[in-house]
């Protein structure tokens, strides 16, 4: 019985660990040429493959306006 109980308790803590999410809140952030801000989007929430895929995104430039993720 002591046995079932401890594959028991070390069954919860594995899989309570492997439920863990690597999460930031991000949102796009638009500046000039000088670095002032010109415009910033709305914050969501990415995780995991998504929150990565994000911090990974190289910054876009038109003309002399430059679009890059922020994510804390």
């Amino acid at each position: 019985m002591k046995k079932l109980f401890y594959f028991f308790i070390v069954f919860i803590f594995f899989t309570l660990a492997s439920c863990t999410k690597d999460c930031k809140y991000c949102k796009s952030v638009t500046t000039d040429a000088n670095g002032n801000l010109i415009q910033e989007g709305t914050t969501k929430e990415y995780c995991d493959e998504e929150l990565e895929k994000k911090e990974n995104e190289e910054p876009s430039t038109v003309g002399d306006q430059t679009t890059k993720w922020v994510c804390e």
